[in-house]
């Protein structure tokens, strides 16, 4: 299973075991995870850049065919199977991520794994342009408003995400390596964190997908609060004192951050001001009441 494979391709680093040569590889059969291992390992196939990637996607495949499934036991309905997990019409992305899947059944062949290719069985089907226009009303409907410095904090965070997930995939390596899967601890702990680094990408790329950045002149012209809009907010009845006035950013769900006074516009403070001038009166609903606030400035 998978200690097998990780075992063995951890020996592969140690001096008083040989290295298997493509010779060896070619003349014995070899599941499709101890592949993956190998293929992962090798920057002639696979480069760093690509890694962070590639990694999930392959992952991915491997899963659905099974680890300890042997390589030239693998048939090509169930490689078209996997490819149906793509859907017709898809995205850049998803092609994208396909081809990371056809390099590596390649690679098969290559190696001399398989005496076929299996890599024409990945059929995806790019997205149809007769339905630009419906596409495009879709995406209006499910577009995130979202500032600048949001857009980059998260492009940001994908980047060390992508890179955490080739540390982790070693890690789990390692932990694979050091002793029975059944009882250990430091294995358990680094898939868990692969999950959530896994998912936490997963989201982070379909806000990114229909994130529509706000024109920050286009809300500095508005006398009206807006998402990205700064306020400046009092206490109605109080005199304007740190205790009575607060001041945030109104953002969207995805952005806030309450502890750096970057409030979400359905919070109840946020839903309250957006659309509000200065002067006027924002009614906020709280567990504990009503409170009225003024909008003092806008900026």
């Amino acid at each position: 299973g998978c200690i097998q494979y990780v075992q063995k391709a951890h020996s592969m680093t140690t001096e008083t075991e040989p290295t298997i040569s493509i010779e060896t590889a070619k003349s014995e059969p070899i599941t499709v995870g101890a592949a993956f291992e190998q293929y992962f390992r090798d920057e002639k196939e696979l480069s760093p850049e690509d890694k962070p990637d590639a990694f999930p996607e392959i992952q991915r495949f491997v899963s659905w065919i099974g680890e300890d499934q042997l390589v030239n036991d693998v048939i090509a309905s169930e490689v078209a199977r996997f490819s149906e997990t793509y859907r017709s019409n898809a995205s850049e992305t998803k092609q994208k991520l396909a081809q990371h899947v056809k390099a590596f059944l390649n690679y098969f062949k290559k190696q001399g794994f398989t005496e076929d290719s299996l890599a024409s069985h990945i059929r995806v089907r790019p997205r149809a342009k007769t339905n630009q226009r419906a596409t495009a009303a879709r995406r209006r409907q499910t577009e995130v408003q979202i500032t600048q410095q949001g857009y980059d904090g998260m492009q940001d965070e994908l980047k060390r995400l992508r890179t955490e997930t080739v540390r982790l995939a070693e890690e789990i390596t390692r932990a694979a390596a050091s002793g029975d899967v059944r009882e250990n601890a430091p294995l358990e702990a680094a898939r868990e964190s692969q999950g959530m680094v896994q998912a936490r990408i997963r989201r982070i790329e379909s806000i990114l997908g229909t994130a529509q950045i706000i024109d920050e002149s286009e809300r500095r012209a508005s006398e009206e609060v807006q998402i990205g809009s700064f306020v400046t907010l009092v206490k109605k009845g109080e005199e304007n004192g740190s205790n009575s006035t607060k001041e945030y950013q109104i953002v969207s769900a995805n952005e806030a951050d309450p502890l750096n006074q970057k409030i979400s516009d359905i919070s109840p403070v946020g839903k309250a001001v957006l659309g509000k001038k200065v002067d006027d009166v924002a009614k906020v609903t709280t567990p504990n009441g009503r409170l009225e606030y003024v909008v003092e400035r806008i900026f």
